[in-house]
């Protein structure tokens, strides 16, 4: 691990503590039963941010050799993405593409989205640093490259495939340390009528929904729109067009080109215009936020041990990393739940990270019958509720971890 001392937009040194969560284990470092009695690693959980850009971002930087080499998620796996991912591909070969075009996406994954565009013909690589991700990749037929985006990686696609018409990345921006790297790395591949198109959690989704828990340290960056035009701008690209999308919560998808490749949306300057008057450039509005975060603590505990006095039997539901955030920031743990129920078979049969929590199937939860799961997986709330109508239909109910409210009906 290594401390930032600098923005890692602006380069400023003007960086201040707004949270707190503890020292905390990797939330994706799941353990083994031989494992449980080992020592875990942890690292500090701090969120900062520069008073500068105001981009909010984690000093204390984990190896990413550490974090991504050998990956327990899986996109196929995950509710609703198939979905997500089809519309996704559509809008940009409707928008972007010809025929046999480029495509390259960062942190491909298994190559759910890249499928997508292979089944149109267009020419499509993976890069991805999870080796056993990229081999399932490549088993399955996506051409993938097991190693970290990076400028001279850039270079050496665009020498043996030509530049890259469109440049995906879901959820893999905000875990870059090095922006400098990664501007240089788009300006390189990109084509000059292309576009490098990103999701990732909207920070101001933190402060509508109280969503803390993506907080961790995978997540190097909390990203907003008028931060990130400062970060392009220095590498004569521009965004022109933002939306924001329901996946993952409330997540921005960015249109990045070259400076004046394409006309500007008025959707960029509205959410600036929408950040400027949430008060993403005041300290205080980050202050005010933790405090919300520490009476959030203090309130769903409560409502555990009350349930739990009152002999109601309690689990979770889901195993995501932000996740194991809440419940190592909570502490919350095999005193207050007795399983944690998750449909990734990569996570069955092994513990949570620092709490300790079995991951189980729903055979197995469905034989303890829990009275209250504590609902990780909140962004699946919809697909959620309506997969567990029985559970409901019982008496069961979900709790919703960063504010307590209990949902009993579908």
């Amino acid at each position: 691990m290594h401390i930032n001392t600098y923005c890692r937009i602006c380069h400023s040194q003007n960086l201040t503590k707004v949270l707190d969560l503890g020292s905390q284990p990797l939330a994706n470092a799941f353990l083994r039963f031989n494992d449980l009695g080992a020592s875990e690693p942890t690292y500090p959980l701090e969120m900062y941010v520069c008073v500068d850009c105001y981009l909010a971002q984690l000093i204390h930087v984990v190896d990413k050799e550490v974090l991504f080499t050998d990956y327990i998620y899986f996109s196929s796996s995950m509710p609703k993405l198939s979905d997500h991912f089809k519309k996704y591909a559509e809008d940009i070969i409707a928008r972007f593409l010809e025929p046999n075009d480029l495509v390259v996406e960062l942190g491909s994954n298994d190559g759910i989205l890249l499928h997508l565009f292979k089944d149109h013909a267009f020419r499509i690589l993976g890069v991805d640093p999870a080796k056993n991700i990229s081999t399932f990749a490549n088993a399955c037929g996506i051409p993938t490259i097991a190693d970290f985006f990076n400028e001279s990686l850039a270079g050496y696609i665009n020498k043996i495939a030509g530049q890259a018409k469109a440049i995906i990345g879901n959820n893999v921006v905000a875990h870059i340390n090095d922006y400098q790297d990664l501007g240089r790395s788009i300006k390189t591949l990109l084509h000059s009528e292309g576009v490098f198109v990103f999701e990732a959690p909207y920070l101001i989704d933190m402060f509508e929904n109280l969503t803390f828990d993506t907080i961790y340290h995978e997540h190097l960056s909390f990203l907003a729109v008028y931060p990130l035009t400062r970060l392009f701008k220095q590498f004569d690209l521009e965004i022109f067009e933002v939306q924001i999308v329901s996946a993952q919560g409330q997540s921005l998808r960015v249109f990045v080109g070259h400076t004046g490749a394409h006309p500007i949306d008025a959707s960029v300057a509205a959410c600036v215009d929408r950040e400027i008057s949430f008060g993403l450039h005041k300290l205080e509005t980050y202050q005010n936020w933790a405090k919300k975060i520490v009476e959030s603590k203090k309130r769903v505990v409560q409502l555990l041990r009350n349930l739990k006095a009152q002999g109601k039997r309690l689990a979770a539901y889901g195993a995501p990393a932000k996740g194991n955030t809440l419940l190592n920031y909570y502490d919350i743990g095999p005193n207050l739940l007795d399983f944690v129920l998750d449909e990734l078979p990569s996570k069955q049969g092994l513990y949570t990270p620092g709490q300790h929590l079995l991951v189980v199937d729903h055979q197995t939860a469905d034989k303890r019958a829990p009275d209250f799961y504590l609902l990780l997986a909140w962004n699946y709330l919809k697909v959620i509720l309506k997969k567990e109508d029985p559970f409901v239909a019982r008496g069961g109910a979900f709790i919703l971890p960063t504010t307590g409210k209990i949902i009993k009906t579908p």
